[in-house]
């Protein structure tokens, strides 16, 4: 009866039939189905949870650190490639009562929202240190300044943005050449920082080191350190 209904012409009638045989002879693949469904939606909330914390706590600690690693005295020039809303620029200029804290971005939305020069200036009046910050609008491939004018440059999940590895790589070149004699590096970012590290060794900084990924950001993060003698 069963074999014949189910051959049958109607329609309703062999769905329901077939959809019933699928439920009763397959049981592991509801399963196993259910089981992927829930092992991706732990993982989303587990990545949800991890960017939050990073955001919140994480990237604050790695900010205060890589400038403290920079061992300034508060009278240098200081420059933020692609400094967005301003997370390493005004750590920076938070130490530096003598000095100045450059940033400069495209402002591009895409990548962070709500990216624009307006933002980070408000952060840092927020802050009460907007006297020593400088906001420029400019490409960190082009970067419009002359050679060896920074003490310090640093940057943060910026490079990795530009479309191509010969883009990356030019504006590694372009930070390189604007850092003065005795001037340190510090370019922070989740990809592609092996890459960073030999370009600045090519354009024979010295000391260049790669940490080890930090967990205090997710993704994990790496930092690059150079230094010109």
């Amino acid at each position: 009866m069963r074999r014949a209904w189910c051959s049958g012409s109607h329609s309703a009638g062999r769905f329901c039939c077939c959809f019933g045989t699928l439920a009763v002879g397959r049981p592991g693949f509801i399963g196993s189905f259910s089981a992927s469904l829930q092992g991706t939606g732990a993982g989303m909330i587990t990545s949800a949870i991890l960017m939050s914390l990073s955001s919140l706590v994480g990237k604050r600690i790695v900010a205060r650190r890589l400038i403290a690693s920079l061992q300034l005295r508060g009278d240098e020039r200081v420059l933020d490639v692609g400094c967005g809303r301003g997370l390493l620029l005004l750590e920076a200029a938070r130490v530096l009562p003598r000095g100045r804290a450059v940033g400069i971005d495209l402002w591009s939305t895409r990548d962070q929202s709500g990216n624009a020069s307006a933002a980070t200036l408000a952060n840092a009046v927020a802050l009460g240190i907007e006297a020593r910050v400088d906001i420029d609008t400019g490409d960190m491939r082009s970067l419009p300044y002359a050679d060896a004018s920074f003490d310090a440059i640093v940057s943060s999940l910026a490079i990795h943005n530009l479309p191509s590895a010969a883009d990356r790589t030019q504006a590694v070149r372009e930070i390189a050449r604007v850092l003065a004699p005795g001037g340190r590096i510090a370019l922070l970012d989740f990809r592609q920082t092996d890459r960073y590290a030999d370009t600045l060794r090519e354009c024979g900084l010295n000391d260049v080191r790669r940490s080890w990924p930090s967990l205090l950001m997710f993704p994990p993060v790496r930092v690059v350190r150079a230094l010109r003698q």
